[in-house]
């Protein structure tokens, strides 16, 4: 077996759907703008001026805040699903839930996996501060039926595993070879070595034109990129 992974049903999310940390920061947000215009309206409006202790309740909402800034620097998302069956890869085929689809039968593949549980998310500010790596999908055709799976990549290691899996199975033409498949590989990932093979093959074969093999690697260094054309460039 190449490569696996857990695969994952999404489920719509629950109105609301916040995370704890989300949870205590819009709470303690909205009790500090709710006091805060209470006791405005009664000084101004009211004309009523309050003893300096009126204020000191506000620090509650606001050490609220500070609890919900630190509880995210340790937060996942909201999985909203669950986890039901394995996806493998194997030499000659693809499995789902034990049933077996050759790779040359399939149509219309699409390979999304650049997603990883433990990966920061985006939100900078508020929110989880990490993802659970579900954001990954795969689509084919087969028998003029259309399969669709979402899949979770548990760690960035498992992220370089299926990566390195996708790059053997298109250069050992496990599935006959499209232009497109080389789209499934990641931008990080096309500075590998192992990459770089693939390009270099497909150039070899002409598959592809030099030129169009040269912009997809990402070269660590001039060095590198000036041996590669010294090797295929014809």
């Amino acid at each position: 077996m190449l490569f696996s992974a857990s695969i994952f049903i999404p489920e719509k999310p629950k109105f609301f759907n916040l995370t704890r940390s989300e949870k205590l920061s819009y709470f303690s947000f909205g009790a500090i703008l709710l006091y805060g215009l209470a006791l405005f309206l009664i000084e101004h409006l009211l004309d009523h001026k309050l003893p300096q202790y009126f204020y000191y309740p506000v620090t509650i909402p606001l050490a609220v805040q500070i609890i919900s800034a630190t509880i995210r620097l340790k937060e996942f998302e909201n999985l909203n699903g669950h986890f039901e069956g394995t996806i493998s890869f194997k030499e000659d085929s693809l499995i789902i839930n034990e049933i077996g689809y050759k790779y040359a039968e399939l149509e219309n593949l699409v390979v999304y996996g650049n997603s990883f549980s433990g990966e920061k998310t985006k939100n900078y500010r508020y929110g989880p501060m990490y993802g659970n790596g579900i954001e990954n999908l795969i689509s084919f055709n087969h028998n003029e039926t259309k399969i669709e799976k979402h899949f979770q990549l548990n760690s960035e290691r498992h992220l370089d595993e299926l990566q390195n899996t996708l790059i053997h199975i298109i250069s050992e033409e496990k599935i006959p070879f499209k232009r497109e498949y080389l789209n499934f590989i990641n931008e990080e990932h096309r500075s590998y070595i192992l990459f770089e093979f693939l390009i270099g093959k497909l150039i070899t074969e002409k598959k592809i034109e030099f030129n169009e093999g040269f912009r997809l690697i990402k070269f660590n260094s001039n060095k590198e990129a000036q041996e590669f054309k010294t090797k295929y460039c014809n």
